[in-house]
């Protein structure tokens, strides 16, 4: 077994702000023992400087309760399960889990094979395309573009803006993620023409200028790259669906060194995850992947290729990397993305949960019929992601 792979997970998962985690990072460091000088910054009371001394567990901790008082609000709460719900189900819609291609044995998608294959060969075809239509002009593929990880971007009002997938493979890249796309995207929403609105612009400024107003979700807790991109986009806040062990809660080291502005808001966007809103595929999506990391771990010690994410024909080569991507192939994943999307295909918001339109804002009835109408754009003018037309 790989001790750095489980580590990290454990430790993350065990929760960052342990008295024991604490206490063993802080006598693990002998600069901080020795009372080591703050770091070279210009000013004195910049974050970093600010936590130099304290430990670590510290600067990995954001405090919900204090930085994020309206989710106290049940409403609130309500409305960004709208969109992590809606989320789900894009995601579902889109599904595709041929991450070596669509030959071969894959067996964890045991629910995901080409019906029509002899059940008794040592390799079968797997589905890309998971929606079910009758419609004989949608064309069925089973070419993996990118990784089943996606994120919606909605601004103040409620006003859903664009979504993104990731396309790693499409651009053979590593570095194509859903959130540093969509950041990308919503600086170049004016010179793109679109069926689907884009909001009201700012007299004579780009989308861009609004961003500050803008909640990202996205399907996997972000990473540096994404922390970085969607910082410098000064996004307002980004609510995540799933933790990713190994990204070491950057967003949240992110938020507590990047400060505040001259107006007294955060420079890097807020990282709230899931469970602070009460949904509970939160939860199962983490519990789920460290069943199937586990298990991947101990198929790769017994060689266990019945086990595998995937034996290529013929075993010619087999994958037992317990990565999270591979999880998001899975029959398990996959049956959590399609409870999430029945889940908002049922849902309705409590008649007294209603945000008034003062300012602007959208009552929660009007976020639900948005996002309806938005699966439904979606549906037809997507591809593997964005609706939009490219």
């Amino acid at each position: 077994m790989d001790h750095h792979d489980i580590n990290r997970r454990k430790f993350l998962a065990q929760g960052v702000g342990a008295a024991g985690i604490a206490s063993t990072l802080t006598a693990a460091s002998p600069a901080q023992a020795q009372g080591a000088p703050a770091p070279p910054v210009i000013d004195s009371d910049a974050p970093l400087a600010r936590y130099w001394q304290q430990p670590v567990y510290q600067l990995a901790e954001v405090d919900l309760a204090t930085v994020a008082q309206e989710l106290a609000a049940e409403q609130i709460k309500e409305r960004h399960r709208i969109y992590c719900l809606l989320l789900m189900k894009l995601i579902h819609r889109f599904w595709n889990g041929n991450k070596h291609g669509p030959i071969g044995l894959y067996p964890q998608r045991e629910a995901q094979r080409e019906e029509t294959l002899d059940p008794h060969s040592a390799s079968f075809r797997y589905r890309g395309d998971m929606f079910e239509s009758p419609d004989p002009l949608r064309v069925r593929w089973d070419r993996y573009l990118g990784h089943n990880i996606a994120c919606l971007a909605v601004d103040g009002k409620g006003e859903i803006i664009d979504f993104e997938f990731n396309h790693n493979d499409l651009f053979r890249s590593s570095a194509e993620h859903a959130e540093s796309r969509m950041v990308r995207r919503l600086f170049s929403l004016t010179d793109i023409f679109d069926n689907w609105k884009t909001g009201e612009a700012i007299p004579s400024k780009s989308r861009a200028f609004s961003l500050t107003d803008v909640t990202l979700y996205t399907s996997l807790e972000s990473c540096a790259q994404c922390s970085g991109v969607m910082s410098l986009g000064r996004v307002k806040q980004v609510i995540f669906l799933q933790r990713d062990f190994t990204t070491y809660v950057i967003g949240n080291i992110m938020y507590n060194l990047a400060g505040r502005d001259a107006d007294d808001q955060p420079l890097a966007p807020l990282p709230i995850p899931a469970s602070a809103i009460d949904l509970p595929y939160f939860d199962q999506l983490n519990a789920e992947y460290t069943a199937f990391h586990d298990a991947l771990l101990e198929a790769k010690k017994h060689d266990n290729k019945s086990a595998a994410f995937f034996v290529a024909p013929g075993a010619r080569s087999v994958d037992y990397s317990p990565s999270i991507t591979s999880y998001l192939c899975t029959d398990s994943a996959f049956s959590i993305f399609r409870r999430g999307g029945n889940e908002f295909d049922n849902m309705r918001v409590l008649d007294d949960l209603k945000i008034s339109e003062d300012n602007g804002v959208w009552t929660n009835k009007k976020c639900l019929d948005e996002a309806r109408r938005f699966f439904q754009y979606a549906d037809v003018e997507g591809y593997r992601g964005s609706p939009h037309k490219l």
